[in-house]
């Protein structure tokens, strides 16, 4: 199932209608509409704020698995898991990540800026 799905499905099994929702996100009705349908995808904000909405975990919504290896140290305990993390998750990680170094680059930009300005006022 894919996130839109589970969206849809998490929404409807709490019997909460796409307007209440749409309001929550900041959203037209409209708007929300699409994003459920999976013609537009959630960004990372919305997500946040759909699980408080919603009343679940974010595994819930991406269908996280963890599998706990049986190995055993020598004192006899567990270690090692391993986390199996859906594509979806990566692909907006990883669009939050662009969107971070795009705004740092720009906000350097302006700093280098302003720095030059100052100077050019001091002389």
């Amino acid at each position: 199932m894919k996130l839109h799905e589970k969206v849809k499905f998490y929404r409807e099994s709490r019997r909460l209608s796409q307007e209440f929702v749409s309001h929550e996100l900041g959203l037209n009705q409209s708007q929300y509409s699409r994003r459920e349908s999976g013609a537009i995808t959630f960004d990372a904000d919305e997500i946040d704020k759909l699980v408080r909405i919603l009343e679940v975990t974010p595994d819930e919504l991406f269908g996280h698995e963890t599998i706990i290896f049986n190995n055993t140290d020598q004192k006899g305990g567990n270690f090692g898991q391993y986390i199996s993390t859906s594509e979806e998750l990566i692909e907006q990680y990883e669009q939050r990540l662009q969107e971070k170094d795009l705004l740092i680059s720009t906000l350097n930009d302006k700093i280098a800026l302003l720095e030059r300005l100052h100077e050019i006022r001091k002389k």
